[in-house]
């Protein structure tokens, strides 16, 4: 995603009552995706349509996070996959049949929000129609026409897609049943167009996503890159008596100092216990002497994610018991990273990883059977990443270009029904795997992995 940023600013000397500005785009990033790359994106939409139907993708909503305040926006990923605009109150529409503007039939149209200065000296630029068009390479028009033509192209159509929505339900205060966007806009559109089917999934959309083109690994080695520095900043600082809001910072500041625009998740940073809860993100506890660090954290950059989890122990070095789990997981790894080859069905890499954990498991003493271990090892051990941190995909065998995650781990809570030696030891090692021809590239390899490794980089001097 390309960021436009203002570079001049004029203001008359006659006050703020009488504003008058003049703002210019650069790009101060230029090193995003072609606008000839999403235009080959689109025309592979239009091939994949029926030649009666009409795709329409509609921006993320603003998001509130409390009174007048609204969390920064972050666009739809497939409105992001199709054009690269970045702003809200856009809607793209794909029509084989084409749209007719000015003579001209386009398949693709973009409908965007006119700029107003008057905002945008509070809330920022935004990117308006002839700034879309000029900078992303597609038929943009302002969306105040979109109703129209909404209702021209649905004239003849048999059927509208609209592969995601901007928020799915709308839970009703009090009791009251809950608003479902689905519904509403399937009632909406039945009354008009009584012949209209209504979609609201695009599965060959979604096996487009999942395929990454060399634009999208660039930018996911970017990410991964940046998500890299921030793990080795807070695994070499870390130290006894080191919050877990302080190790997160660390890893954040590490983004945001090497050109990440945003985390692509909520940071996970779990000290003892908090290790073993899955996706714990409070981040607050105080660490002590012989606690491992579990930090689940990646970067996003220009929209496509890292997805990275080492396991560190915070005194520099792992205790026997920890030690041994580690390497339990660390062998599951190796065996579902090798597990990711062109062909492999999409769960061979977690049957892998499982098969590991479920030996030594059961050689040490901890379960008696295959039936126990998803007592400690209860999640898959792959999903697809890009612009999601859980891309979209078909689950089927994987394909060269493909990029998942390999993560398997081992989580003991007090209390398990084991030697109570293993309880407080949660474990997972995550690392970002591309799927080519010639076997599994792992991505995130420059980050150590290996438990010898991160003992080193811990007592490693400054």
């Amino acid at each position: 995603m390309q960021r436009l940023l203002v570079f001049f600013l004029t203001v008359t000397a006659l006050g703020l009552s009488s504003l008058h500005a003049q703002f210019q785009y650069v790009l101060y990033d230029t090193d995003g995706i072609p606008p000839s790359v999403y235009a080959a994106r689109r025309d592979s939409v239009v091939k994949k349509l029926g030649t009666t139907s009409v795709l329409a993708v509609v921006a993320a909503d603003v998001r509130n996070r409390e009174n007048d305040v609204d969390h920064e926006y972050r666009q739809d990923s497939d409105l992001l996959y199709l054009t690269g605009y970045p702003d809200p109150g856009a809607t793209l529409l794909i029509v084989p049949a084409g749209i007719e503007i000015d003579g001209t039939k386009h398949t693709s149209v973009l409908f965007t929000r006119e700029r107003r200065r008057e905002q945008e000296q509070w809330t920022g630029l935004v990117m308006g129609p002839a700034e879309a068009t000029k900078v992303l390479g597609i038929m943009a028009r302002p969306v105040s026409e979109l109703k129209a033509t909404l209702e021209k192209v649905l004239a003849s159509a048999d059927s509208l897609v609209v592969p995601s929505l901007p928020t799915v339900m709308l839970p009703l205060p009090l009791g009251a049943a809950p608003v479902t966007a689905v519904k509403e806009l399937t009632k909406h559109l039945a009354s008009a167009y009584p012949n209209l089917k209504v979609k609201t999934s695009f599965p060959r959309l979604a096996a487009m996503r999942e395929v990454k083109d060399t634009a999208e690994i660039r930018l996911l080695r970017k990410a991964i890159a940046i998500s890299i520095e921030g793990h080795l900043a807070a695994i070499k600082k870390a130290k006894p008596g080191s919050y877990e809001y302080q190790v997160e910072a660390d890893i954040e500041h590490g983004f945001k100092h090497h050109g990440a625009e945003d985390v692509g998740y909520p940071s996970i940073v779990g000290s003892k216990y908090n290790a073993c809860i899955l996706h714990y993100t409070t981040n607050r506890r105080k660490t002590n002497p012989g606690d491992l660090i579990l930090a689940d954290c990646g970067a996003e950059y220009h929209g496509y994610t890292a997805d990275i989890t080492r396991t560190f122990p915070v005194s520099g070095r792992y205790t026997k018991e920890q030690r041994t789990l580690y390497d339990v997981v660390l062998e599951a790894q190796d065996s579902g990273i090798a597990a990711a080859k062109v062909g492999a069905p999409f769960n061979a890499m977690h049957g892998a990883a499982k098969s590991v954990i479920t030996r030594r498991l059961t050689e040490l003493g901890i379960v008696k059977d295959a039936a126990e271990v998803s007592k400690y090892f209860m999640h898959g051990t792959s999903h697809y990443l890009g612009l999601d941190v859980h891309d979209p995909g078909t689950y089927g065998p994987l394909r060269p270009g493909v990029v998942v995650t390999v993560e398997p781990g081992i989580y003991i809570a007090e209390d398990s029904p084991c030697d109570r030696k293993w309880w407080n030891i949660g474990i997972r090692i995550e690392d970002d795997i591309l799927v080519t021809e010639q076997g599994p590239e792992n991505m995130s390899v420059a980050l150590p992995r290996a438990a010898a490794e991160i003992e080193a980089l811990m007592h490693a001097q400054p």
